[in-house]
């Protein structure tokens, strides 16, 4: 014959699975929280390394974030870069995009034989970044919970959300100022945020969103 629970036992029961799930909610909390400092760990070796190497080197280099992909990468330019006038902004769509054309160049033919529309093309187009060889050169995926929550840099208008977003580094030891914001829960409630410096390529990794500084301008 089939035996019975009592209520008793039906309470005992249901006191010790919410003992067990409020040990194991916190501590799969704490697990996503060392994913979180460990991502962001690897963000700040990179711009640290980034800004070493692009002062010893004589090019400019930037740190490329896909907020699409959440994924990031290491670009160089055979060149000094020289950044687009104006602060940018996302497109129609709510994307920011990388080397967004002059304005001042978008109506002259890349084939055009004037000397001095060639001259502008020169002078104000983007020099072609590359990645670099090697793993640096390579996406570096973010884990399935870690995400990029939003980016800002000195060229941008505003912190943005999506597209893809880059830090430019230049020689002699300059980079921009930067706040890079990754979060490990969907509500982006657990932050944070890498506060890059522009003038020594320091990084301080704080628990929330600072907000985009006034700064001066040039």
């Amino acid at each position: 014959m089939t035996r019975a629970f009592t209520l008793l036992e039906i309470l005992v029961a249901l006191v010790l699975l919410s003992l067990l799930i409020a040990v194991a909610v916190p501590a799969a909390g704490a697990l996503s929280g060392a994913e979180l400092r460990s991502q962001s760990g690897m963000l700040t070796g990179a711009v640290r390394d980034t800004y070493a190497r692009t002062a010893l080197i004589g090019r400019s280099a930037r740190l490329v974030m896909d907020l699409e992909q959440d994924a990031w990468w290491i670009e160089e330019a055979p060149t000094v870069a020289r950044l687009h006038a104006g602060k940018q902004s996302a497109d129609r769509d709510g994307k920011a995009k990388l080397d967004p054309l002059d304005e001042r160049i978008e109506d002259i033919d890349a084939d055009t034989d004037d000397e001095k529309e060639l001259a502008k093309l020169e002078l104000l187009s983007p020099p072609p970044f590359k990645p670099v060889e090697g793993e640096d050169g390579q996406p570096h995926k973010l884990p399935a919970d870690v995400h990029f929550k939003s980016i800002w840099a000195e060229h941008l208008d505003d912190k943005q959300s999506a597209g893809q977003v880059a830090l430019y580094f230049f020689p002699g030891g300059f980079t921009e100022e930067a706040l890079i914001t990754l979060t490990d829960d969907e509500q982006g409630e657990r932050t944070l945020t890498l506060v890059v410096s522009s003038l020594t390529g320091e990084v301080d990794v704080v628990d929330e969103e600072p907000r985009v500084p006034e700064l001066v301008e040039d």
